[in-house]
Parts: C-alpha cells; sequence; structure tokens
C-alpha cells in the first residue's frame, strides 16, 4: 500500500469513529432539503402566480368593469362577461346562431298553407303576408330603428280600428301605461344606432273565428346589436362597445278587407334601461351600466316558458342573457 493510500485509509476511519461526524451528516441533509424546498417553493410560487393570472384572464373572473386585456385572447374566446364589440357583436348568445343574411326570410308565412272553414289558399296566403309586412315594419324598419313614426306599419291597420287610434295617440304623447313600445321597437337615434346585423326567429299561425274570418297569430323574437352614437367605448382599436337588446312579441289579428284588425298582445323587453321615463324609446345598457343595476327581477328572455309581460309600474326586469 503506498504511503497516499495509508493516509486517506487512516483519515477515513478516524471520521468514521468521530462522534461529531453524525450529526454533522444531519445537519447538512437538513440544509439541502431546506435549499430544495425553497427552490421548489419558489417555483410554486411563480406558477401560480402566472397560473392565477391566466386563469383570471381566461375564465373573465371578476366584474365586467375591472380591467382587462382583450389583446391576449381572440374576441372569440371572450368570456360572456367580458364588453361586446362591433367585430362579434352576438358573441355568446343563442342569436348567434339565428338567421343573418335577411331578416324578412325568417318571417315568410307557412310553406304548405291550406284553406280553412271556406276562407280560400288565396285568401290565407294573402292575410299571413299582410301580418308577416306588419310584424316587418313594426320592429326591423328603418321608421322604427331610427325613432320615427311608423308610417307602413300603421297603414296596415283597419282604419278604424280602436287599437290603431291608441298607437297613433301612444306615439304623438307616451306615457305611463300607453307606450307605443308595446307595438313598435324604437330607438333614439341621439342616443343609439342599431347595426344591420339584426337576428329574428318566430312563426305565425292561422285559424277561422267564429264570424268566417282569417285570424292570424305570430310568435317572434327580435335581437338587435346597437353601440352609442357619440362617446361610445373603444374596447379594443377599430372595435366599439356593443350592447345587446332583446324584443319578443305574441300578438294575433283579424284580417278584414285586407287590413288587420289587432287582437291582444304581449311582449317583453330584455335590456332596457329601468325605472326610464316614458318616452317611447328603448335605452339599451352598456356594460358598465348594466353592471350598477341592483336588484331587479330576473328572466331569461330565450326560455320557451318566459311568461311575456311588460314590466309592472315600479317593477323592473333584468335579463340573464341576451
Amino acid at each position: 500500500m503506498s504511503i497516499e493510500a495509508a493516509d486517506s485509509a487512516a483519515r477515513l476511519k478516524t471520521e468514521q469513529n468521530d462522534p461529531d461526524r453524525e450529526e454533522w451528516l444531519r445537519q447538512d441533509s437538513r440544509r439541502r432539503r431546506r435549499k430544495i424546498g425553497l427552490r421548489v417553493g419558489v417555483g410554486v410560487l411563480l406558477a401560480g402566480a402566472f397560473g392565477f393570472s391566466l386563469f383570471d384572464v381566461a375564465a373573465g373572473e371578476g366584474s365586467a368593469n375591472e380591467p382587462f386585456e382583450p389583446g391576449l385572447l381572440e374576441e372569440a374566446m371572450w368570456p360572456d362577461d367580458w364588453p361586446l364589440t362591433t367585430g362579434l357583436p352576438f358573441r355568446g348568445s343563442p342569436a348567434a346562431r339565428w338567421d343573418r343574411t335577411d331578416v324578412a326570410s325568417s318571417m315568410l308565412p307557412p310553406y304548405l298553407v291550406r284553406p280553412v272553414a271556406g276562407i280560400s289558399k288565396e285568401q290565407v296566403t294573402n292575410g299571413l303576408n299582410t301580418m308577416r309586412d306588419f310584424v316587418r315594419e313594426a320592429n326591423v324598419s328603418d321608421e322604427v330603428l331610427t325613432g320615427e313614426r311608423p308610417e307602413r306599419a300603421l297603414a296596415l291597420l283597419a282604419p278604424g280600428d280602436p287599437t290603431r287610434r291608441e298607437l297613433e295617440a301612444a306615439l304623438e304623447r307616451p306615457v305611463q301605461g300607453r307606450s307605443p313600445l308595446e307595438t313598435f321597437t324604437r330607438f333614439d337615434p341621439d342616443e343609439v344606432v342599431v347595426l344591420e346585423d339584426t337576428r329574428a326567429r318566430g312563426s305565425m299561425t292561422y285559424e277561422a273565428t267564429p264570424a268566417g274570418e282569417l285570424l292570424v297569430h305570430a310568435d317572434y323574437t327580435f335581437v338587435y346589436a346597437v353601440l352609442k352614437t357619440e362617446g361610445g367605448w373603444e374596447v379594443r382599436p377599430g372595435r366599439d362597445e356593443v350592447a345587446r337588446v332583446v324584443v319578443r312579441r305574441r300578438l294575433s289579428a283579424t284580417v278584414r278587407e285586407g287590413k288587420l284588425v289587432l287582437g291582444p298582445s304581449t311582449y317583453v323587453i330584455a335590456n332596457d334601461a329601468c325605472p326610464a321615463p316614458e318616452d317611447g324609446f328603448i335605452h339599451p345598457l352598456f356594460s358598465k351600466e348594466a353592471a350598477e343595476v341592483k336588484g331587479g327581477k330576473r328572466f331569461d328572455p330565450y326560455a320557451a316558458g318566459t311568461r311575456l309581460a311588460g314590466a309592472p309600474p315600479g317593477i323592473c326586469l333584468t335579463p340573464t342573457r341576451t
């Protein structure tokens, strides 16, 4: 054995017999574990910090008014409680899957028209077309969407119809309990502009009255995307904030000499400022305004069983979605 090997063996034997060696090894092991644990802990904290940050952005946690970074995600991936924009005005809405080409095409009468109780097929078709035209002029024409008097819709009503006189009076002087919004969808052009891409879905049915007249029933839902005329919020470059309004209507009318005599009707408007002065216009709420609304009766305007009735005086309706 060499001298160096003998010295090494002697030192190793001495260290093994050293009573302090075991304690030193234990302390060294603890120090190593603490360093490893510290590194792992810092890694978890960093991952947690980034994880929560990304989770908050991806899931849209927090109110719609809290700061967010729209550039981090494609708009199609934005959470539902993030603001709507002109880029995707129907994001997250059931109406996104509805007809977008021509509102009139979604209001065509039943394809197979049949005569009923002595009323010819031609008369039924004409009556359905008249009702379709009225629904269209009352809800999606340029006249009503820009707050003008709906002359073309009024012209489709029978001249002596008491309901027509009531509507004309409501248009002239709207008051609580007598609003043109009960029949017409109107927006104030000084407040909002309605985008062209309005969505609609509905149906019409018909029957004969005991007097042998044609009675037509219409049930339609309209979804409007609007932006502020002035002072809107540019959510991201080139894309201003949009608000949606849902209007659902059920109405009946008797066809008499080519004109309509309106019967019972019900309606509901989702996302209309409440309370607001009765001026004959819908006043949409945008994200910051909607976030400030407290209370109100919540309802789903798309639900099949939703009871259609304008809110009673003093009662506000808050939609769960638009």
